[in-house]
């Protein structure tokens, strides 16, 4: 049977155990600031934020096609992408935007601010999608230590961001 026509209940499902999850998350996480700061390392070096992110996307797109070459995912039924949303498609744009603005900004802030804000925006969009649902996303209503933790995240932001940061 082709790859192509492999039927979705067939396709092999990565376990992934609850622990295993949050440790993926901290390390995507901590890889962000060093991403950003090569990226602006080469944009210092190339004087162009643009042609940097092109570097970037271009690697990390030749890294993805190995992956795919190992065949450790079997081929996905291409006709099933008409189920997905429209709007869905424009998530490289978005993509494009966080390395460009990282990569501009992350000399002039630093790290520790530049990342804040990101979290920090993440985390704000995060809880409204949670919130109401949106883009596919369960609902998960934000409750008091929610609430409390979002606090202390701005908190934290807002001393980064006075003078100095205390950095």
């Amino acid at each position: 049977m082709p790859c192509l026509s492999l039927p979705r209940s067939r396709a092999p499902v990565v376990p992934v155990s609850s622990a295993m999850a949050i440790a993926m998350a901290l390390l995507a996480g901590t890889l962000l600031p060093v991403q950003a700061a090569m990226n602006a390392q080469v944009a210092r070096s190339l004087q162009s934020v643009p042609h940097a992110a092109l570097l970037s996307y271009l690697l990390g797109s030749l890294t993805l096609i190995g992956l795919l070459l190992s065949r450790l995912w079997p081929a996905p039924d291409w006709r099933a992408i008409r189920t997905a949303p429209r709007w869905s498609l424009l998530a490289g744009v978005l993509g494009v935007w966080y390395i460009c603005s990282s990569t501009l900004v992350l000399p002039r802030l630093g790290a520790t601010l530049t990342l804040g804000l990101v979290v920090a925006g993440q985390a704000v969009s995060g809880l409204v999608m949670d919130h109401h649902g949106w883009l596919g996303v369960r609902r998960q209503r934000l409750g008091a230590r929610g609430y409390a933790a979002m606090a202390l995240l701005l908190a934290a932001l807002a001393l980064l961001t006075q003078a100095g940061g205390g950095r």
